[in-house]
């Protein structure tokens, strides 16, 4: 006799959360990481997220970043994330979907 096991095409949920890094008490002093996953346009926000905080907070840093991983989008792997938290304050990303 022949046996038929039916199953469940739904994978499992999963769930993942981060808690919030503290906000920072002052930018003005700072340095402020840029990220861009290289996706069209997020350069361009970037500078000018970069020029609006510079004119707020003229004694800013910026440093720029992108991932590691990929050609076209590039992902920001774990290490690339602990690379640039020891090396900035805080950090502005972009993306565009």
């Amino acid at each position: 006799m022949t046996r038929l096991e039916i199953r469940n095409p739904v994978s499992q949920v999963v769930e993942h959360s981060v808690k919030p890094a503290p906000r920072l008490q002052r930018l003005d002093g700072a340095t402020i990481g840029l990220y861009w996953n290289m996706k069209a346009g997020g350069d361009a926000a970037l500078d000018r997220a970069e020029q609006l905080l510079h004119q707020r907070f003229p004694n800013t840093k910026f440093k720029r970043y992108t991932g590691s991983v990929g050609w076209v989008m590039r992902h920001c792997t774990a290490e690339d994330a602990d690379r640039i938290a020891s090396e900035v304050h805080a950090v502005v990303g972009t993306t565009n979907d």
